[in-house]
């Protein structure tokens, strides 16, 4: 929740610089964000049909190396090369977009888990951990960005030199990248299978029969 939140919050924090100060199109700053928020709904929509034939884990790993590979080789993709930008912020917001329902699905298994496992349903402690880990990854993605755009001499409204260029380069492009292959890596120690769970679902059904 914490590492991928800091993927989404530096590439959303990090396009108006991009635009401005990098590509210095501004103006292609408002269509560039519709277009991100549209994928990311479309892929949102698509996680439950996609989890249909991919186990949630294994999905999630899938999706984050793609926006880990896409949005590194996104760094490499010239001022002028407009479309080139447009489509690849696309399929990366495609991949993230079902982040959301595949995450709360899998903390929801976790609760499953933990019942069938230790007798303990802590459903609540699960989401407020979660809920708390998105709020810290917001704000260390926009507090990692500022201390970032500080360090390679940003300056507000002015021409910016090129150093601090491809450091705002890199925050829209390399460095949420790595972050996202630094999700997919978390993701591998999930290891509760589709299979388990329906097992695990059935035996808490067999226990709640028991007690009542």
């Amino acid at each position: 929740a914490m590492v991928i939140m800091m993927t989404i919050t530096m590439r959303a924090g990090s396009a108006y610089y991009y635009f401005k100060y990098y590509v210095e199109r501004p103006d292609l700053l408002p269509n560039y964000l519709f277009w991100q928020m549209a994928a990311y709904a479309a892929g949102a929509l698509l996680a439950p049909v996609l989890t249909r034939y991919i186990d949630k884990a294994k999905l999630l790993i899938i999706l984050m190396g793609i926006v880990g590979v896409l949005s590194i080789s996104f760094y490499f993709v010239p001022k002028d090369m407009i479309w080139a930008m447009f489509t690849l912020n696309i399929l990366i917001s495609l991949a993230l977009g079902p982040k959301s329902p595949l995450t709360w699905s899998m903390y929801a298994d976790t609760a499953d888990y933990n019942e069938w496992k230790n007798g303990r349903r802590a459903t609540a402690m699960t989401f407020s951990a979660a809920t708390f880990s998105q709020k810290l990854g917001g704000s260390l993605g926009s507090a990692g960005m500022l201390w970032v755009l500080a360090g390679i001499g940003y300056v507000a409204n002015e021409a910016q030199s090129g150093a601090s260029q491809n450091g705002i380069a890199l925050l829209q492009t390399v460095v949420p990248g790595m972050f996202a292959l630094i999700a997919m890596i978390v993701a591998s120690f999930y290891t509760l299978s589709q299979s388990e769970l329906l097992t695990i679902q059935e035996d808490l059904e067999k226990r709640h029969d028991e007690i009542t």
